[in-house]
């Protein structure tokens, strides 16, 4: 799910040649909660994970039109050489020197081989790659961690490389932050799948400790959480609602004055389905069905 600057533009100059107005989704929560005047279509541009890319290439786009934005961190990968491991699993899938028939291959190849009939011919093309992956989530995500980790302990040139960096660094976030358009909200310390966590104090810890870790910072921080692949258990929401004045999830639609500021919903935009004016509105057409 890749945003181009260009479709980022044209989604820019479209909302903005509607008459929406562009808000800090913190500020119009506040007005929102207290019953003042709203502007009318506001829109948030929010982004998850944290990539290093929204430095790089949405952030002289966001600035150059004075758009306010909202990250949702990963606090513990911040300022790593780590990524998630959807795109280390992409990696293998994709790669063309990986020793299949090694044991420590097993829990791939067996989610290979529920999903891909007849037997997939490897490398993986990224359609299959991605069948994979979602197979894989049946898996919690500290099991597929250190299953990747005796991999690259066996097969060392198949690790991600050092000198490569995927996630934002405090510098980058600082720079951001200057700007006065960027706020920081949480999105856990390592990207766990909340539904998944079966002990409460590491369910705490992904929740609350997220944002001790985002507010030492420094940077323009807001107090609002984002759902790990929008999933959370009636434990995890309440510790949520204890720290948190809202939270995102990656339910579609437009949220209403007085709406759960807990169950917000977005537009998950991208240039799959977002890359022309007319593929955009039917888009955000076909979410409020």
């Amino acid at each position: 799910m890749v945003t181009s600057p260009d479709a980022l533009r044209n989604h820019i100059k479209l909302i903005t040649g509607l008459g929406a107005n562009p808000v800090h989704l913190d500020e119009w929560l506040e007005k929102s909660s207290r019953g003042a005047e709203l502007p009318p279509l506001s829109v948030a541009f929010t982004f998850d994970d944290g990539w290093q890319d929204n430095f790089e290439h949405a952030f002289p786009v966001l600035r150059a039109n004075d758009i306010p934005f909202t990250i949702f961190l990963v606090s513990k990968l911040i300022d790593t050489d780590r990524t998630f491991w959807p795109e280390q699993v992409l990696q293998l899938l994709t790669a063309d020197n990986v020793p299949w028939e090694d044991d420590c291959f097993q829990w791939l190849t067996s989610a290979m081989d529920a999903v891909i009939n007849p037997p997939a011919r490897l490398p993986l093309e990224l359609a299959d790659a991605d069948s994979v992956i979602g197979e894989l989530k049946a898996l919690d995500d500290e099991t597929i961690y250190r299953n990747l980790a005796l991999v690259y302990q066996a097969h060392p040139h198949l690790a991600p490389p050092h000198h490569s960096r995927a996630i934002l660094n405090t510098a980058e976030l600082a720079d951001m932050a200057a700007s006065g358009l960027a706020r920081y909200g949480a999105h856990t310390q390592h990207h766990y799948r909340l539904n998944r966590l079966a002990d409460e104090s590491q369910l705490e810890r992904e929740i609350l400790a997220c944002m001790d870790d985002i507010r030492s910072l420094g940077t323009a921080h807001t107090d609002i959480f984002c759902y790990p692949n929008g999933d959370i258990t009636h434990k995890g929401k309440d510790l949520v609602k204890s720290r948190y004045k809202a939270a995102c999830t990656t339910k579609t639609g437009w949220n209403r004055e007085g709406c759960d500021p807990y169950d917000l919903h977005r537009f998950n935009l991208h240039d799959g389905n977002s890359y022309s004016p007319q593929r955009l509105l039917a888009t955000i057409g076909r979410g409020l069905l």
